[in-house]
């Protein structure tokens, strides 16, 4: 067996699945798909681990949203439709990096108090 054909099976060996005994004689053996493994293992530890943290929009968020949605549709000839189309992508996007950014500073905290 090729490391590259049992790649795909690996994470379903962190879920409990069980190889067939080619794969699994494979597995035992080769360095690489062990270093693969332990690299779901610890991505499913830290998943696990962020449960917990309940992510919240930015208290404005959903205001400039609604601001910004109440200019558009009161627009008188909606020349600037696509520009306040940009400004709500902008928003939205924004939103999903500060969430993002929390979201990878709350493990890097926990990484570093644990």
């Amino acid at each position: 067996m090729r490391c590259d054909r049992l790649a795909e099976r690996l994470p379903g060996v962190v879920d409990g699945v069980a190889l067939e005994p080619a794969a699994a004689a494979h597995l035992d053996g080769c360095l690489r798909c062990q270093a693969d493994v332990a690299r779901y293992r610890r991505l499913r530890r830290e998943l696990a681990a962020t449960r917990h943290l309940a992510l919240q929009p930015p208290p404005d968020l959903l205001d400039a949203l609604d601001d910004g949605l109440d200019a558009a549709r009161w627009a008188p000839d909606g020349s600037d439709h696509r520009r306040r189309a940009a400004y709500l992508g902008g928003l939205a996007a924004t939103a999903a990096a500060g969430v993002g950014g929390a979201l990878v500073l709350a493990v890097r905290s926990r990484r570093l108090a644990g």
